[in-house]
């Protein structure tokens, strides 16, 4: 019995419906003039000299050198970079300025906090009608735990079923999230720090504190700095000032950690941008 031609194909080879349709290869060969002959030859059996027909051709490639040198120097001129003359020395930041780029910068973080309902980043489900003002401000004053993301742009502070972001260079909420998502999306290498830290070190470059040592002390100095103390018998009372009304900073009734007082003054500089180590400013 007679194979068919598919059967008969050898291994590797294109079988016929592979070359249907296809062009014909000697359709594709260009046909070679076996009579033509070069320029060079053509015009010297014409009579003329080998002096100037090198010649003429030393001048073509001349000018086609002249040509590439001439695209590749516009293109290294496109792609040079300006250079500008920046001057280096630190002059006075404007009275506003927070961050600033000069290390030596004494003065300290002076913006209260601020919370914008319409400039806070929420996510689905966890609206202002879930989360209030008084519910934001608390979780900042006195949060469970705060780290910092974006680089040190911003700090989170996490309490209890809510965590909100606050940009660092203007102390303004810029997000409220339940805590199990702000968890989730929370990078695995961050700086945590501890709340009670935010006030910072003492300024003195010696050995002490300027945080107040006790409960009295603490008290006296936040009424110095116009502070008003309310308490409300054995639960927690409220700090509050009468100049940034909206913000409050919680007041333990009976504390039971040993860094109360410095507790307190990271507290009360975190929401409304007054340490109260330093001295109360002239009205």
């Amino acid at each position: 019995m007679a194979k068919t031609p598919r059967e008969t194909t050898p291994p590797g080879a294109p079988s016929p419906a592979s070359l249907a349709r296809r062009p014909r290869a000697k359709r594709e060969v260009r046909a070679v003039d076996y009579d033509a002959v070069p320029e060079l030859a053509r015009r010297r059996a014409a009579g003329e000299d080998l002096a100037d027909l090198l010649a003429e051709a030393e001048k073509r490639r001349e000018k086609q050198r002249e040509a590439h040198t001439a695209a590749k120097a516009a293109r290294e001129k496109a792609n040079e970079a300006e250079s500008l003359d920046i001057a280096r020395g630190f002059g006075a930041p404007p009275a506003g300025t927070v961050v600033t780029l000069n290390p030596t910068d004494p003065r300290p973080f002076t913006r209260p906090l601020t919370v914008r309902e319409d400039e806070v980043r929420t996510v689905s489900g966890a609206s202002f009608a879930r989360i209030t003002h008084d519910i934001i401000v608390l979780t900042v004053a006195d949060p469970e735990d705060a780290w910092t993301s974006d680089n040190g742009a911003s700090d989170h502070f996490q309490r209890g079923a809510w965590t909100v972001q606050v940009r660092r260079s203007d102390n303004h909420v810029i997000g409220a999230f339940p805590t199990a998502y702000a968890l989730s999306v929370r990078p695995e290498e961050v700086d945590s720090f501890d709340p009670a830290d935010f006030a910072g070190p003492s300024n003195r470059k010696k050995q002490g504190t300027r945080h107040p040592g006790d409960r009295a002390t603490l008290k006296r100095r936040l009424e110095e700095h116009g502070f008003v103390v309310t308490t409300s018998g054995a639960t927690h009372g409220k700090i509050t000032h009468p100049d940034l009304p909206g913000l409050f900073a919680p007041w333990a009734s009976t504390p039971s950690d040993r860094r109360h007082p410095q507790l307190v003054t990271a507290q009360v500089k975190r929401i409304f941008g007054i340490d109260i180590r330093e001295a109360p400013s002239e009205p």
